[in-house]
């Protein structure tokens, strides 16, 4: 049905029940007969419903003022006074169809004149309260939809603020990174440069995605792991694990890797023995749990540091703010029922991070499971 045909069958509706009570007061105080009662019911209702419809049209053209204006109340005072006694004419003109009389005369004769026209100021007092309170909503609906676009807007804004500093930040450490291969282990420079270009060409793919596949970044960071390896050596120990499930998952670009580029900045490179990362993604009561644990010193105050929202500038402030930039990622994309969480203790140092399963991945989930084997 369309709107304009709709919003006018809710008023007409709206008025049965008034119908109602004027064909009771019609046939049990006034004794007029069955049909004249329903004929002066239809007449007065239904002209004062019609008649609403255009008290519909003059508040949407006198909208309600925010603060207090004389003037408003006058102009609803006029158009009151109209609609009354238009409403009466039209109401006694057809009764003196029904009747075959003069409708001006009857109108002017009546007793109850003084009474009717406070009843025609009362109906027209409930639409135009009906329609402010319509517009008010109308307003508020509108002003909620402003705001959360404006909200996505800034959302959108502070990821892409997010990503302008994301890449660069991985291009620089890997850049360092291979600047000491060149330095110390020019025979691994080159593998490392095709590498790198492996690495970079996932960097650019689509760089507006807000999120990835699990699979995609998971053999992102693999790559970005063998990379530092070629630098390392036997100084860096990794171990892998992952669940099968979560290939269903979605998380944001550099998710893992981060927490990797983390541990190998805190625990492998700082030391000249080196040390050991573990890495883990497992399903866990329909979350993606993803882990990385280091064995380096967990103490340090630098790494607790990255994971307030602030942060404080420091010499390692590039690797503080990519922990800061996952956190605001996981949030913007997930909202609370997605989380980070960093540990620091004798034995090293734990960052996670928890996801829900998208949609999309929830139905790719439930068809791979129906599949025929």
């Amino acid at each position: 049905m369309h709107p304009t045909l709709k919003r006018y069958a809710l008023i007409f509706a709206a008025w049965l029940p008034f119908f109602a009570i004027w064909l009771f007061l019609a046939r049990y105080y006034a004794h007029l007969p069955l049909p004249a009662a329903i004929y002066s019911s239809l007449a007065s209702m239904g002209s004062a419903s019609l008649l609403g419809i255009v008290v519909w049209h003059v508040c949407r053209r006198v909208p309600w003022p925010l603060n207090l204006d004389f003037r408003f109340y006058l102009i609803q005072i006029f158009f009151a006074l109209v609609y009354t006694f238009t409403w009466l004419i039209a109401d006694y003109s057809l009764d003196a169809l029904r009747r075959g009389t003069n409708p001006f005369t009857e109108l002017f004769r009546s007793p109850l004149i003084g009474w009717q026209i406070l009843t025609g100021i009362w109906i027209y007092g409930i639409f135009a309260g009906v329609s402010y309170a319509v517009q008010t909503r109308g307003r508020m609906h509108e002003k909620e939809m402003l705001a959360a676009r404006a909200e996505s807007l800034a959302s959108a804004a502070r990821l892409d603020a997010i990503r302008a500093r994301l890449n660069p930040h991985f291009l620089f450490n890997a850049l360092h990174t291979l600047a000491a291969l060149v330095k110390f282990r020019p025979e691994l420079a080159e593998g490392a440069v095709e590498r790198l270009g492996d690495m970079l060409r996932y960097t650019l793919k689509d760089d507006n995605r807000e999120l990835v596949e699990f699979s995609e970044e998971y053999e992102f960071t693999r790559q970005y792991i063998a990379f530092e390896q070629l630098r390392f050596g036997d100084r860096l120990a990794v171990d892998l694990k992952f669940d099968p499930e979560a290939a269903h998952f979605d998380v944001p670009p550099f998710s893992i890797q981060a927490l990797a580029e983390n541990a190998v900045h805190h625990a492998i490179a700082i030391r000249p023995e080196g040390g050991a990362i573990w890495i883990s993604c497992a399903v866990k009561e329909g979350t993606l749990e993803v882990i990385v644990r280091d064995n380096g010193p967990g103490s340090e105050a630098t790494r607790i540091d990255a994971s307030q929202s602030g942060g404080s500038a420091s010499p390692n402030a590039s690797h503080q703010f990519g922990l800061r930039a996952l956190r605001e990622r996981l949030i913007a994309a997930f909202g609370p029922s997605a989380s980070l969480n960093l540990y620091s203790g004798s034995a090293g140092f734990t960052a996670s991070f928890r996801v829900p399963a998208s949609p999309d991945s929830n139905r790719a989930s439930a068809n791979s499971a129906s599949a025929p084997q």
